[in-house]
């Protein structure tokens, strides 16, 4: 490629990049004042969405613990003489912090 043409590329690039950003700027800083509702019916929500990931994190812990020989990918995978992973573990853990927020 000719000079003349990376150089016109360069600046179409830079501005795709830097242009919408100006065009955004004033949207970006009313996004935390956007959500309209009393803060405890916000909490509750916050609540709920958390307890359910949690108990999504708990099911994917105790399904990789019952599966760990039989499927290659999966989470809590573990070979013939390997140390067991602890990735099971951890996403019980998680699940189990998720789901007390719930009840705080």
């Amino acid at each position: 490629m000719s000079r003349p043409i990376l150089f016109t590329l360069l600046v179409m690039v830079l501005a795709a990049i830097l242009l919408p950003e100006i065009a955004l700027a004033n949207k970006f800083t009313t996004i935390g004042g956007g959500v309209s509702g009393e803060d405890s019916h916000k909490l509750g929500i916050l609540k709920q969405i958390a307890s359910y990931a949690g108990l999504f994190f708990i099911l994917l812990g105790i399904l990789s613990l019952l599966t760990r020989s039989r499927f290659e990918g999966f989470v809590g995978m573990q070979k013939k003489g390997a140390p067991p992973s602890p990735a099971p573990y951890v996403l019980i853990g998680i699940g189990a912090l998720l789901t007390i927020f719930f009840f705080v």
